[in-house]
């Protein structure tokens, strides 16, 4: 994915009249490749970056694919190029915090500069600027897409009340459904997000969308029959991760966990958390062996490496404590250990004779709670952090030494602390007319 982002405000951007005039307003630009910022520039004629883009994206439209180079008379070399290799593009400029290892394909540029064009061109009317785009702007830009560019644009009150609107006078599969996104995901509001789905469904939706949103809620509220109905309808019109991911959720829940674990091996990346929910589903299909070979192998290297006290808490659960023991050690000290993970560990100990060590984690995880609670005493207060926070705060740290003063007795006549092992469902973008995602408009065929 990428996306640019703007900003046409602040104290050493437009301080001249004459430039805003004469169409010479400078502005920042930043561009994210995946998330992750790729190239910035400062105090650019951002219009004239805006124009040179158009110009290529017209070329772009009509079948011509080539180059994009933006030169500008402020600078000796090229700031920002798109270079054809074979079918995609490779980026780069001088400015670049890193190099792109990846091709970014056609369609992923297109979108971008069609997005940014689109936001700047509302701007530059905002503030009534000399210079517009509309030239490049080959379709009128509908109000959900309005609403979607303020919403890309951080503007979110704007951008709410006008999905808000566009389900109130013209309620549809569209309108409805984007609103239930924005409830469900920004108001975080699922029983509201759930009530404008059903409205959907009136419409007879031939999209995964609503369904989609629809399981997930069932998930979250723990119904899972119907969102494993509502997840597989959603599967019936297009097979999309978030769809597949939560309904291998639904399965585990379910006691399915051999389909879960299918499931999840589907897409799970090298050692990843997806790939250790496929490992515990296989432990509660009480798949041992086959649950410890995947440990075995797991890549401390590997890009998308899930910690090792997750894995260690796995290896306990299928009694291989040394390997557990192992695990736990790797990171024992590197950051906060939860209770639970404290319990987890000191059995393991246990179970090694190695009970004086078992003793010693405990009281040191006890002497760090203590330390944390003074610290807390002592927090300053302002906006964000009240006395309310900080009492609920000491509540905690007082329960949690509670449950660690007497483990170590517990561990000693037999206790056994129980596996916990949570799996966080996947959201994901389900609005229509979604550039950034490539989601077209919705095209009604009642």
């Amino acid at each position: 994915m990428m996306k640019f982002q703007f900003q046409l405000e602040g104290q050493h951007l437009n301080s001249s009249q004459w430039a805003y005039d004469n169409g010479y307003i400078e502005g920042d630009v930043q561009i994210y490749v995946h998330g992750t910022p790729f190239f910035q520039a400062q105090c650019i004629n951002i219009v004239e970056l805006a124009i040179q883009l158009g110009k290529w994206l017209e070329a772009v439209r009509k079948g011509t694919l080539r180059d994009f180079k933006y030169e500008s008379l402020d600078h000796d070399e090229p700031i920002l190029l798109f270079t054809m290799e074979g079918e995609s593009f490779r980026i780069t400029s001088p400015w670049q915090y890193f190099e792109l290892t990846n091709l970014l394909t056609v369609k992923t540029v297109e979108v971008a500069v069609q997005l940014y064009l689109i936001q700047l061109n509302e701007k530059l009317h905002e503030i009534n600027y000399v210079e517009k785009l509309d030239r490049f702007i080959t379709k009128d830009v509908s109000d959900n897409t309005k609403a979607i560019v303020l919403f890309e644009q951080n503007d979110y009150e704007a951008a709410f009340a006008l999905f808000k609107e566009l389900a109130t006078k013209q309620p549809s599969v569209q309108s409805l459904n984007n609103l239930a996104w924005m409830y469900l995901r920004e108001e975080e509001d699922m029983d509201e997000a759930e009530k404008l789905l059903q409205q959907v469904l009136a419409y007879e939706p031939k999209s995964a969308f609503p369904f989609m949103m629809l399981g997930e809620i069932k998930l979250r509220k723990q119904q899972y029959e119907q969102a494993k109905d509502y997840l597989l309808k959603a599967i019936s019109f297009r097979k999309e991760r978030p769809a597949m991911f939560n309904v291998a959720i639904v399965h585990f829940h379910l006691g399915e966990y051999k389909e879960a674990a299918s499931i999840f091996n589907e897409y799970a990346q090298n050692s990843d958390l997806t790939k250790l929910n496929e490992v515990v589903s296989l432990v509660y299909a009480k798949e041992y062996e086959l649950a410890e070979q995947l440990l075995d192998v797991w890549d401390e290297e590997s890009d998308y490496y899930t910690g090792s006290t997750e894995i260690a808490d796995v290896y306990m659960e299928l009694g291989e404590y040394e390997k557990a023991r192992l695990q736990f050690e790797k990171e024992w000290t590197s950051y906060y250990i939860a209770p639970y993970l404290v319990k987890r560990y000191t059995y393991t100990l246990i179970q090694l004779g190695e009970s004086k060590l078992a003793q010693k984690i405990i009281n040191g995880s006890i002497e760090h709670l203590k330390e944390e609670y003074l610290e807390e005493q002592q927090a300053q207060f302002d906006e964000h952090w009240t006395v309310a926070d900080q009492q609920e705060k000491l509540v905690e740290i007082t329960e949690q030494m509670k449950v660690l003063e007497g483990l170590y007795e517990q561990l000693l006549n037999g206790y056994v602390p129980a596996f916990k092992y949570e799996l966080y469902y996947d959201g994901g973008c389900q609005l229509f007319g979604c550039m950034q995602h490539s989601h077209p408009e919705y095209i009604d065929e009642r």
